[in-house]
């Protein structure tokens, strides 16, 4: 393999090296985050007057991100850890594929549900939401893509994943490497949604597979990260799971969403299989 390949797949590990100080400051901070804005800030209801103020077109979810947003990663990891956004994987000219991946991802979802439809003969309605409340919507949607899915990516994708695998060069194998920085960030990721499975109302044996399917995510989410090399897209994905705007009315959306999740890491390697070899053929 040569140079170039090399650096193209370990584009998101070239970036500035910080200290094991700050990787467990942020782990630290963002339980503290986390535990009161779950169990003080959502269960007592403090974000209401903002909801209220602006019509839902911020929700609580946003402005609790907001203030992670600033704490975490401008504040603690900007500033204080003196990292680049583009340390983070924030790169701007990865920004226009990522947003248009994200919508080819969500275009798909809905074709999908409307074939499904066609073939169960289930008579499909536009998803009225949209255009009777478009706040509460998209308000919605933003929390997601401007607050949660943007706070978890940067600090769990893009700064701990990345900053595992540079602390763990002890690894020679780069394969085990990658696994080990994977599976680690994706254990702390899976933890620190405790206090939110707390406020949810989980009980019992809840808890396991709720963690269990959280490691999953954490792991499909790193690798589309690690293919891709655009949390952009990462950030979308994420969105998308933990929020369906669809443009019908269907009990599917969830699900098919979900199953295409699962599909995307086989079909990112089927094309990148298929560059390896259409960029070996050229060679030849």
């Amino acid at each position: 393999m040569n140079d170039k390949k090399i650096h193209d797949r370990l584009e998101i590990f070239n970036v500035k090296q910080t200290s094991i100080g700050l990787i467990i400051g942020i782990i630290f901070v963002h339980i503290i985050f986390t535990t009161v804005m779950n169990l003080i800030m959502f269960k007592n209801g403090y974000f209401g007057p903002i909801i209220k103020m602006l019509n839902g077109w911020v929700n609580a979810t946003l402005a609790a991100n907001f203030i992670g947003i600033l704490f975490e990663v401008v504040i603690i990891l900007i500033i204080i850890g003196r990292l680049s956004p583009r340390d983070l994987g924030i790169k701007r000219e990865k920004l226009l594929s990522g947003f248009l991946g994200t919508l080819l991802f969500w275009l798909i979802i809905n074709i999908f549900l409307f074939l499904i439809a066609m073939l169960t003969n289930i008579k499909l309605k536009f998803n009225n939401e949209i255009v009777s409340n478009p706040n509460m919507v998209f308000g919605t949607l933003f929390g997601q893509l401007f607050g949660n899915a943007l706070l978890e990516e940067i600090v769990f994708r893009g700064f701990l994943f990345v900053q595992i695998y540079l602390l763990l060069t002890k690894i020679k194998k780069e394969k085990v490497r990658i696994l080990g920085s994977v599976l680690l960030s994706q254990f702390i990721f899976a933890i620190i949604h405790i206090p939110n499975r707390i406020y949810s109302g989980l009980v019992g044996v809840e808890y396991f597979f709720d963690f269990i399917q959280l490691v999953i995510i954490g792991i499909i989410l790193s690798y589309i990260y690690f293919a891709t090399r655009n949390i952009f897209f990462v950030i979308g994905i994420h969105s998308l799971i933990n929020y369906q705007p669809m443009l019908w009315n269907s009990n599917f959306s969830k699900i098919l969403i979900l199953i295409c999740f699962l599909i995307l890491p086989f079909i990112l390697i089927l094309m990148k299989r298929k560059k390896e070899l259409s960029q070996s053929t050229t060679h030849i």
